[in-house]
């Protein structure tokens, strides 16, 4: 008889049973897989081959959600993964928005105690 081990899940997972395709870093085109479940932290997959890389894109077949993974356990084919947020790297202000002495730049202004003072009456 087989014992299953106990749940350590925070929340049960969905059986879905719902193809999907994998993504790799630094790899052309896209991989079959199967989504055996799921639930908002995380997934099994199966593929037709070991999952050698440890993150990658997990694609929806007909929707267009990318998720993601870093894998956290392998069994041959078998893989369970946790969805993981990728920040972006912030986009390079352009050089034509900053300008290091614009026309109408304010002069410097300077503090004293809580009260910043400019050098001449704005009105």
């Amino acid at each position: 008889m087989i014992e299953r081990s106990m749940e350590r899940r925070a929340l049960p997972r969905e059986i879905v049973n719902a193809p999907a395709l994998l993504s790799f870093d630094g790899i052309m085109g896209v991989h079959p897989c199967v989504v055996r479940d799921i639930n908002a932290f995380g997934a099994c997959l199966s593929a037709p081959y070991y999952i050698f890389a440890s993150e990658f894109d997990l694609l929806f077949s007909g929707l267009h959600k990318t998720l993601a993974c870093r894998v956290v356990w392998r069994r041959a084919t078998i893989s369970g993964v946790v969805f993981v947020v990728r920040r972006r790297a912030p986009k390079p202000v352009s050089a034509s928005i900053i300008q290091l002495n614009p026309p109408n730049a304010l002069p410097s202004v300077r503090p004293v105690g809580d009260v910043c003072v400019l050098p001449f009456d704005m009105h």
